[in-house]
């Protein structure tokens, strides 16, 4: 009789592991289904982006000159959080060339981000004599060039990724690729400027990545460009071409460089030290230098250790 009760059992959990596998599946797809669902939900309450709805479009010839004024900004990522600006307040001069540094957590992008209008932002900022606050925050946006610390190719052809309104002719695409000494390496593929770009361009390296940014910021036009920790993953050959660009085919655009080498910055007209959202030092690199106790040097000192 025991036999008979164990071979039963046994039966009924053969059984009933059958009819548990797909009960499992079935309530994991319930709670993945759910999350998604708790996502859209999500996506239904966010506020939309203030100054999108704002008409006013800035003149055509808007940041021809490159001028930036702040007039005590404070910026929060998120309303009512902490200021991670504090009362900023300084002018850059047309094709002046920048550089902004700092400690981790210091507020180096996010002065990039009060730029592009990203976040709470209190004060005025001023481009060219016109308050961006005034503008259609797109319309702002796409006069400021960012090549970030991890630049990323679109899907597509280069000829696509380079003009992508198709507005440019070729000519103009291989003179800035020379430019940037990037005509050798396209002319040098089966299909030059028809050449795909997969994988965010992932056929090519980090430091060719930033050169075809940089080519499609020359393309672009804008006369005020932010390097947000541009030479970060680059090799010196192409920090180096960088700054052949800034100082060379960007020498009349107002060109601002966010790094945490020094080496990086030394060549600008000034540079800005921040800590803890607010300017400390503000002046010509030497003079930083120059000056005991100063936090530059400090910065300064601290790399050549490293």
């Amino acid at each position: 009789m025991t036999l008979v009760v164990g071979a039963v059992t046994i039966l009924y959990a053969f059984r009933s592991s059958g009819y548990a596998t797909p009960m499992v599946r079935s309530a994991v797809e319930v709670h993945a289904q759910m999350t998604s669902a708790e996502r859209i939900l999500a996506y239904t309450e966010i506020v939309p982006e203030k100054g999108r709805e704002i008409q006013e479009q800035p003149p055509k010839n808007w940041t021809e000159r490159g001028s930036i004024q702040f007039n005590n900004v404070s910026l929060r990522h998120y309303k009512y959080g902490p200021k991670v600006l504090k009362d900023l307040s300084f002018e850059i001069n047309p094709a002046e060339k920048i550089g902004i540094v700092g400690r981790t957590g210091a507020g180096k992008s996010s002065l990039v981000a009060a730029l592009m209008r990203i976040g709470d932002i209190e004060g005025n900022i001023i481009i060219d004599s016109v308050g961006i606050e005034d503008l259609n925050i797109l319309s702002t946006r796409q006069r400021i060039s960012v090549i970030s610390q991890s630049p990323v190719l679109f899907n597509g052809t280069i000829r696509e990724n380079m003009n992508p309104t198709g507005e440019l002719d070729d000519s103009e695409i291989w003179n800035v690729l020379d430019q940037m000494q990037l005509g050798i390496l396209v002319g040098s593929l089966p299909k030059k400027l028809d050449s795909e770009c997969t994988g965010g361009g992932s056929d090519f390296s980090v430091g060719q990545r930033q050169l075809f940014h940089l080519a499609k910021v020359l393309l672009k036009r804008n006369k005020i460009i932010i390097f947000d920790e541009a030479t970060g993953k680059v090799d010196q050959k192409t920090t180096a071409q960088i700054q052949n660009g800034i100082h060379g085919v960007l020498k009349d655009c107002t060109v601002i460089t966010i790094s945490h080498r020094m080496a990086a910055v030394k060549e600008c007209n000034r540079i800005m030290v921040l800590d803890q959202g607010s300017i400390v030092e503000f002046d010509k690199p030497d003079v930083l230098l120059n000056k005991k106790k100063g936090m530059f040097l400090e910065l300064t000192e601290i790399a050549k250790e490293t």
